[in-house]
Formats: structure tokens, sequence, C-alpha cells
């Protein structure tokens, strides 16, 4: 790009734009910069040089203070620049305060500009620096025109703004502190909360709300940190531990941060996935106690909240400092008529019928009714109603689809699966890791154009991506390329070593990052850790160590390590990281969990014992626990997700079915949902044949469309019991099964898949072989898969005719009694029918 110009007063350089400049220059060089002592020769900072570096400039900043507003220079500086940018060559102008005393409201502001552009006070040059260095990337990787027009769609929702306006209306009750709207992603509770309070004057259409994400692993000492990084206050943080201060004093501070973000008549949305309100619906007591205390001091409105989970309203009757309204889906009208705008906007002619006949699909999802559209536009009314399935399951297919025109592009999926390593991340931080590539600008914008990605922080500085997105790619494990791998190794050593603690406006989500990953690989320093660690820090770390599988011992020192501090800490961070050290003192079969788990109550408590006595082997005592806890909490997703495997394994196929069919038909993109979805429906009596047929031919193209090795190797297996028992084809599930083998020759799922084929058509043969290579990939005899050997073992020798032998192998196994029972019963069935 073309030069930045930095328009400021003279009177605001030794304070402000001296240390902005030197880190300016320090991360992306001086030469790119145009400030009168460095560009201009002294006496010569004329009219004719301004006019002409300004004619040079892609982004003209604008250092808003008490005497640049009062500055001739300034002000004509000012004028040229946006007589610029409305010519084009000017790509953005970028207003910054940088004086408590100014607000967006001040009368010296141009009018254009306060109502163009979302003033913000910015206390830190650091923090200024690396939002101007966003921001110069920002211009390559911004927003199309078109999305933005989608974007400030709105229909309806008459009603819902109606008890907004009443709420804040109503002078008989306090006004809120924080207003929430809760419901489904994409449902428009953002855009709900914006037009309410526009229409009530308290903010303008144009304002763009400050933005920052808590998830269920973090607590109030990120929301201190995201509030920090936004640059608004002027209070200092660097020499604060907030790993070691008290509960009261957090609370404290993070209503200090609110109050002087509220100077600047700033509302600061909160993406809220599980740290606010939880998915039982209750509300951090750590965030009920910040209202609290703005209540005592203010009756502005200083935060909304988008949730996912709804609120339990009997918790607020009573409470005046939190307001909550939930989103649902569009009622029919409304559709009708968002359909009947954005058809008109991209050119789309739809004769009523056609219109009717679409709405008739709807769910009620704004983006659905945006989708169906572009749908239509690119494919045809007739394509869509040949194919009514794509708007019906819009979510899963809409996902897929924009994942499969990435299929074949190695370079777009890995760095999808880069920014899905982030919670959130800078552009300077991203552009630190894949370099000044321009193929990746590029990518950027198109992500941004399909809704792949949104902007967070104080001026959209961070990248955050979709989250049905991102837990798809997650989900599918979308590898990073090495290259990526080992920069970002780099880059995390690079942090560990150049860590400084006085340095001031750190990129936070780099903080984030980095401190996560040294912690996952044991590399943080004495230092670091008591003087930027956080709890989700240890939380996030404990996470992806769990689900490395192998990792436990390290998630159990990890959780020790950060309990040690617990009585500085809320009670739901302290809940998770007790959950994971329980969870995987389960896995290691440590008789520790027992007492650990005893700080763990209701469906939890119920859940882990479950989890715990399937990993020793104690089957019957895992079902009575896991239905214990769904007694206490019907819709527990991880109890019945256990139950099933625990089912399974006791071979109680027809107690499964019902909790295997819910699983799958809540989420039909989980390749662990289809799997055991299809196996229970092999072995249940509850469906005829030609049903389970049915079923599970849409289950095999469910997982074949799911892009994972572990997915590719489900269906392999499920498309060879398919062959075999729906469709009897034996000698074509031989052929399918012993493929199989040679693409993944020490897969242990495939054996078995391999030996139950061939014992069915009593190959007994063919079983010995298949036993050999069991026993030689089995490994340790106490894994599950010992016990399944066991089993194929008895199963062979009742097969050669050895009904004794048989018998006291199925005996002396430590598989659950209900299962041994049903083995011996199939050992004896087998027996009979040979003779």
């Amino acid at each position: 790009m073309r030069r930045v110009f930095l328009s400021h007063s003279s009177k605001d350089k030794e304070k402000y734009l001296r240390p902005l400049l030197e880190k300016l220059s320090k991360d992306a060089g001086k030469e790119k910069f145009v400030y009168d002592e460095v560009t201009f020769e002294v006496g010569l900072e004329n009219e004719e040089l301004i006019t002409d570096w300004l004619s040079k400039t892609d982004l003209f900043v604008l250092f808003l203070s008490d005497e640049s507003l009062n500055s001739p220079w300034v002000k004509k500086e000012i004028l040229e620049a946006s007589d610029l940018q409305n010519l084009g060559q000017i790509k953005k102008i970028y207003p910054i305060i940088i004086d408590s005393s100014i607000t967006h409201e001040d009368y010296r502001i141009p009018d254009w500009m306060r109502d163009t552009y979302n003033l913000r006070f910015v206390s830190k040059p650091a923090v200024a620096a690396r939002k101007i260095i966003s921001m110069m990337r920002e211009i390559s990787w911004k927003q199309t025109p078109k999305l933005k027009e989608k974007q400030q769609f709105f229909v309806g929702r008459n009603d819902l703004i109606n008890t907004l306006e009443s709420r804040l209306d109503n002078y008989d009750v306090t006004s809120p502190n924080t207003l929430v709207a809760t419901g489904m992603e994409n449902i428009g509770r953002r855009t709900l909360l914006k037009k309410g309070l526009t229409k009530l004057n308290i903010i303008d259409d144009s304002y763009s709300f400050p933005s920052l994400k808590l998830d269920a692993h973090q607590s109030i000492e990120d929301f201190i940190k995201l509030l920090d990084d936004f640059g608004m206050t002027s209070l200092n943080l660097i020499d604060i531990d907030l790993l070691k201060m008290s509960k009261d004093k957090k609370i404290d501070l993070a209503v200090d941060l609110l109050l002087e973000i509220n100077q600047s008549r700033d509302i600061v949305l909160i993406k809220d996935d599980g740290a606010i309100i939880s998915p039982t619906r209750d509300i951090s007591s750590w965030f009920v106690q910040v209202n609290d205390r703005l209540s005592e001091k203010s009756s502005d409105i200083f935060l909304c909240v988008i949730s996912r989970y709804r609120t339990n309203q009997h918790f607020l009757f009573g409470r005046d400092d939190i307001f909550s309204m939930h989103v649902p889906e569009l009622s029919l009208q409304e559709r009708k008529g968002l359909l009947k705008r954005y058809s008109s906007l991209i050119g789309l002619k739809l004769d009523n019928s056609d219109m009717d006949y679409v709405s008739s699909f709807f769910s009620g999802l704004p983006e659905e009714i945006i989708y169906t559209c572009d749908l239509i536009k690119e494919n045809g009314i007739n394509y869509v109603k040949r194919n009514q399935q794509m708007i019906t399951d819009y979510s899963d297919r809409k996902i897929s689809s924009i994942m499969d025109e990435y299929d074949s592009n190695i370079t777009a999926r890995s760095f999808l699966a880069l920014i899905a390593s982030f919670d959130f991340v800078s552009y300077e931080l991203l552009q630190n890791i894949v370099g000044n590539d321009t193929e990746y600008n590029d990518l950027i914008e198109e992500f941004f154009t399909k809704g792949i990605c949104d902007n967070l922080g104080s001026n959209g500085e961070y990248l955050v991506l979709n989250s049905a997105i991102k837990n798809y790619i997650l989900r599918q494990r979308i590898p990073l390329t090495k290259e990526f791998q080992e920069r970002i190794k780099r880059h995390v050593q690079e942090f560990i070593l150049s860590y400084d603690k006085n340095e001031d406006g750190r990129d936070v989500s780099d903080v984030f990052f980095s401190l996560k990953e040294a912690l996952v690989n044991g590399n943080t320093k004495s230092t670091l850790e008591g003087q930027m660690l956080i709890p989700s820090h240890y939380l996030k770390s404990m996470k992806e160590l769990y689900d490395k599988r192998n990792r436990d011992q390290e998630v159990v020192k990890l959780a020790d390590k950060i309990l040690e501090q617990k009585e500085y800490m809320d009670d739901h961070i302290i809940r998770e990281i007790r959950y994971f050290l329980c969870s995987s003192l389960a896995r290691l079969k440590d008789e520790r969990f027992k007492s650990e788990v005893q700080n763990i109550s209701g469906a939890e408590h119920k859940f882990l014992f479950g989890f715990y006595y399937r990993q020793v082997g104690r089957d019957e005592e895992a079902a009575r626990s896991l239905n214990e806890a769904l007694k206490v909490r019907p819709k527990f997703s991880r109890a019945r997700r256990e139950l099933v495997t625990v089912y399974q394994n006791m071979d109680e196929y027809d107690k499964a079915y019902e909790l295997a069919k819910g699983n799958y038909e809540e989420n039909r993109n989980n390749e662990y949902h289809i799997q055991a979805y299809f196996q229970i429906l092999l072995q249940t009596k509850e469906l005829e044949l030609g049903e389970k047929d049915i079923i599970m031919s849409r289950l095999l193209e469910d997982i074949k469309t799911i892009d994972s090795e572990k997915a590719k190797n489900m269906y392999l297996i499920m498309d060879i019991e398919y062959t075999f028992y729906i469709k009897r084809d034996i000698e074509g599930a031989k052929i399918l099964v012993d493929n199989a083998v040679k693409y993944s020759a020490d897969n242990l799922y495939v054996l078995l898949c391999q030996f139950d084929i061939y014992e069915k058509a009593n190959d007994v043969n063919k079983m010995k072989t298949i036993l050999a290579n069991l026993k030689k990939n089995i490994g340790s005899p106490n894994t599950k898969f010992f016990k399944e050997y066991q089993k194929c073992r008895a199963i062979y020798e009742v097969r050669a005719g050895n009904l004794e032998n048989a018998r006291s192998i199925a005996m002396s196994s430590s598989i659950p009694q209900n299962t041994k029972q049903n083995l011996l019963s199939k050992i004896d069935k087998i027996y009979s029918e040979l003779m």
C-alpha cells in the first residue's frame, strides 16, 4: 500500500505521538508513515507539501484532542483528506480520540465524521499503533459492499422492539445496565438490540459496538483483559496479577473499566458462548456482581449480551439491572417480508406462487432465507424445487457446500484451519504467521463475503470464524500445513523469549493464543506464570491436552497447579477445571478420581462416575450412574452419548436405540452419532429390514460427506456391514473388507469387522488368520480391544468345534456380566447349529 498520513497537533507529540511512531516504525517501518518531523524538512511544512503527501496516502489517521481540534493545520488536513476520499484516492480515514476530555459529540468534529465513524478514545499509544497497522491491512482485507448491505437487513421483530422500548421508557423502575438477547446464532440478536437502541436515540444508526467474545472456559479475568485491549481507558494493568487478585477487587476493576468506557458513550457488546449464561440457564455470579456495582453508580446501559442460551427469567425476577429477551425464529409473515425484500435487492424476480412455495420450507432463520435466494439466483427456481432438502437441511448443507468449494484448495483449507486455531486473531498476528502473500489477503475478503468470518474488537481489528464453520473444521481435524505448524512453533518460542512485562498494549489475541500453546507444550517461564497467566489459559490448555487423548497426566498436572489459586477464581471456572481433572483421572483409572469427584455435585457428579465405571470395565454400574444423571438433567447430551456407548458394550441395543436416534437427529454432522446410530440399527429389533435399509442408506450418505480420516474409516466399515447384513451380499462384503484390510492393515476396527464377516460366513481358517493379526496389533490387555479379542477367540473356538474352550475363554474374560451371558448364549446357539 501507499503511505499512512498521521494528522495531529504538535502539542500532542511528546505524550502520545512519539511513542506511537516508535512502535509503528518498529512493526511496519518508518518510511510508510507521513509525520511532520520525519517526513517534512524543517520549516517546509507548507500547503503544497501537505497536499502532495496526502495525494500519496491510502490511510489518513486523525488524532483527535482538544489541541488538534483547534489546530488550523489539522483542520486543513481533514478537509483535504475528505475530498481525496470522495475521489477514491484515500482509501480510508481513521479518526482516533487520544484526549479523554473529547467525546464523539464534540461540536468541533465535522458532522460527516461523527455520522460516519465510530469515534473511540484510545488511551495507549501502543494499542493505537496496533490498530493503525490492522487498519492498513483492513484496506486489503475488508468486507464487500454486498455483504454490508446484507448485514443491514432487518425485517419485523416489531413486538420485541416494542418490548425493549417499553422497558427502557418505563420510569417507574431503574433502567437496566445490561441488555441480553438470546437465541440461535444468526437469528438476529445483535441487529435487534441495535435497532431498538437506535429507535430510542441511544445510539446512531451508523454506530458499531466495541465487541468481545467469551466462551464457557473463560471468566472475569478474560473479560478484564479484553476490555483493557480496547485501549479506551487510562487504567494501567501492567503490574496487576489477576491470578492472585481477590474476587472483589476483580469485580471493582471490571466496573472501573466499564465506567471509563461509558464516558465516551460506548456500549460493549459481548458474544457469549457459555461464560455468562450457562447451558443450564444460570447467569455467572461474577457478571451479576458487576451489574450490582454498576447499578449503584449509574443507570446507563453499559453492556449488550447476545447468547445462545436462554436466561432463567425466574432468576431475573425483581432484578432491574439486567433485562433479557429471547429472539425466536421469524414468523411466517416476517419470513415472506424478508424473502420479498432480499430477492428484490439481488434482482431476483419471483412470482407470488413461487414465494409461497419457497416460504413453506423455511424454519425461520434470516440467513436461511438469504441463502435460498442466492441459491435460486445461481441455479433457478426449478432447481430448488427439485432439491427441497437444500432448504430444510440448510445449516448442515450450507456448511458442507461452503467447505466443498475448498475441497481441492489445500491453501484455503489450511488457512481456515489456522484461523480456527484461535478464539479470535488480529490481522497483525495472522500476517506474522502467513507472511505477505496476497493470496491470503484475497482469501480473507472471500471468507467475509461468504459469512465465514466476522470482526471483533473496538474497531473490528480481530478476525473470528463463524462458530458453525469453526466447529466443522475442528471436528474434521482439517490439518495445518507443516509450514504453518513450524511458523506457529517459532512464533510461540519468540513470544516466550521476548516477553517484556512493561510492554504496553500487547496484542491480546497473541497473548491468549501463545500462552495456551506454551502451556500445552510445557514451555512457560516462571515470570510469565506470575504476570500474565489467568485461569482460562490453563483451562483451554487442559481441554486441548485432554482432546489429544494421550496427555492425561499433563492435564492432571496443570489442574493441580491452577487449583492452588482457587480462592481467587470464579466457581464456574473451578468446576470446569475439576471436570477435566476428574475426566483425565477416570481415563487413567486412577483411584484418586473417587476423592476428587466429590468436589463436583449434581448431574456432572453422576456422569463422571458413569464415565469412570466404563473406563474400568464396570458397564452395569456405568449405565446406572448415567441414567441417574439423566434423571437430574434429561437433556444432558454428554450423558446420553456416553450411555449409548455403554449399552453397546453391554449388547443392550434396544435400550440404546432411542438415545442414539435422538443424538443423531440433533447433530447429523457428527460422525460418532452417525456411526453409533448405524451400529445400533444393525442389532436392534425395533425396526424391520426395509425400514433399516432406508435409514442406513441415509446414514451412509451423511458420513460420506464428512471430510475427516476418522469418518472415512467409519464409512469403510459401515459400508461393509450394510452390504453384508442389509443387502445380504456375502461375497461383496468379503471383497470390501479384504480391500479395507489392505488399505489399513493395522486398524483394529477393520480387523474386528473382517472377523465378524468371516465368522458369519463360517470360514474358520480365515477367522484363525484374522485372530493372529488381531493379537499382533492388540497392544495392552487393559484396552477395550483386548476384550473384543477375547470375545473373538471364544467365537473362533466354538466355530472350530471346541465348546469347552469357548465357554472357558468367555467365563474368564473381563467383559461385563450381562455381555458375558449374551456371549455364552451365542456360543451355545452356534454349537447347537453346528451339531
